[in-house]
């Protein structure tokens, strides 16, 4: 019966960018369906992406609506990925193909949708596989995270006028109801405003008066509140986060140029602000391991443990950093096997990745020289440029 289920699965799959005509009707109702049942089994998982917004124009309907579905399949593994990762770790890795991306996803469930002969206008989710994810993590040796902050509440304000509104009239309250803020690592709940809430309390709030945000939490439930304060002001639109998260007090402003869409520049404005809010917690959270990288000049001793002496002049240090130059995905696995095989060298980690480069580190024994030539032996170039060693297969 597996083997029925896989053949069915990968059936559906390709015929899922060609429902079209016809079947159009039966579209709000399977996405109600399937988005109920996501709901059922992992309302806030880390790997469900809800909301992505796409608009395609293609050759045909057909065209634009698979390549609106693929564009949501590709953002939400990235987004995913970025939820994992610690903070400076590109989650755009290098040489994903779309039948990659396809094999990362478990399916995708409609919002909603419009669709002309050459163009397609969707709000989608997307459910990726947990478990491709991981593998996927541990093939490019990446360290991941699946740790949680405490749920916080998010009030949207506007100030207009010296008057507190909700909404404003290039929709701030929904630019925020259009994040994904339930599957995030810092899961938030969107609150509406008191009626009797005063101007003066949110000003005394973002001054950072302690007493006018525990009286603001006291009427919000005592939990954690981040009030979201939006203006718009001589051409731009000003951005206060106040109150606390999971990390503790929060202070943030940012001024954007409006442009020729205000709803626009407002949405962008949210985006920023709730990612503020989800870095604070990851560097936080990784704030506690210990650091691997160190910065070595050539020429320079490893620093001595207290009573010993050090090693002689010209021993490269026990933890070397060094720069990885690939040309792709195959290029960057076949370094990273050949390195983790090589003698000598232990402990070797991955830092940072981007779609050509890799920061490692790594314990070494040894002097520069030896290092050099056991590389050399084994297909690697191995040099020192602007004081970074460097390191590229031959």
């Amino acid at each position: 019966m597996s083997g029925v289920s896989a053949e069915l699965d990968m059936a559906a799959r390709r015929l899922r960018p060609y429902a079209l005509g016809a079947g159009l009707r039966l579209l709000p109702l399977l996405a109600f369906a399937a988005g109920w049942s996501a709901a059922a089994g992992a309302a806030d998982s880390l790997y469900d992406v809800a909301k992505i917004s796409v608009d395609i124009t293609a050759e045909n309907a057909v065209a634009a609506r698979a390549t609106g579905m693929a564009e949501a399949e590709t953002r939400a593994v990235r987004i995913v990925l970025q939820r994992l990762l610690p903070s400076g770790v590109d989650a755009d890795l290098p040489g994903l193909t779309k039948e990659d991306i396809e094999g990362l996803v478990n399916g995708v469930s409609i919002r909603k949708e419009q669709n002309s002969t050459t163009r397609y206008v969707a709000t989608l989710d997307v459910s990726v596989n947990e478990q491709a994810i991981k593998q996927l993590l541990q093939d490019y040796s990446l360290p991941y995270s699946e740790e949680r902050a405490q749920p916080i509440s998010i009030l949207p304000l506007m100030i207009a006028a010296g008057a507190v509104t909700s909404e404003g009239t290039e929709g701030w309250r929904q630019a925020w109801d259009d994040l994904d803020l339930s599957h995030s690592v810092t899961p938030a709940t969107i609150l509406r405003p008191r009626p009797d809430l005063e101007p003066d309390t949110i000003k005394a709030v973002l001054a950072g008066d302690p007493q006018a945000l525990a009286a603001m939490q006291g009427e919000y439930g005592y939990g954690l509140l981040v009030i979201a304060v939006g203006e718009a002001a001589g051409g731009a639109f000003v951005t206060r986060l106040a109150g606390t998260d999971a990390v503790g007090a929060i202070a943030f402003e940012q001024s954007d140029k409006m442009g020729g869409d205000p709803k626009a520049a407002q949405r962008a404005a949210a985006a920023i602000a709730f990612g503020i809010i989800e870095n604070r917690w990851k560097t936080t959270e990784a704030g506690g391991a210990p650091a691997t990288e160190a910065n070595y000049e050539q020429g320079t001793e490893a620093a001595p443990d207290a009573g010993q002496s050090g090693p002689p002049k010209g021993e490269v240090p026990r933890n070397v950093m060094a720069q990885v130059e690939f040309s792709g995905l195959k290029d960057w696995q076949d370094i990273r096997g050949r390195l983790m095989k090589l003698a000598g060298i232990q402990g070797l980690e991955v830092n940072s990745l981007s779609a050509r480069a890799a920061s490692i580190t790594f314990d070494y024994a040894g002097s520069l020289g030896r290092l050099q030539q056991e590389l050399d032996q084994n297909g690697f170039a191995f040099d020192e440029r602007e004081g970074i060693f460097v390191l590229r297969s031959r």
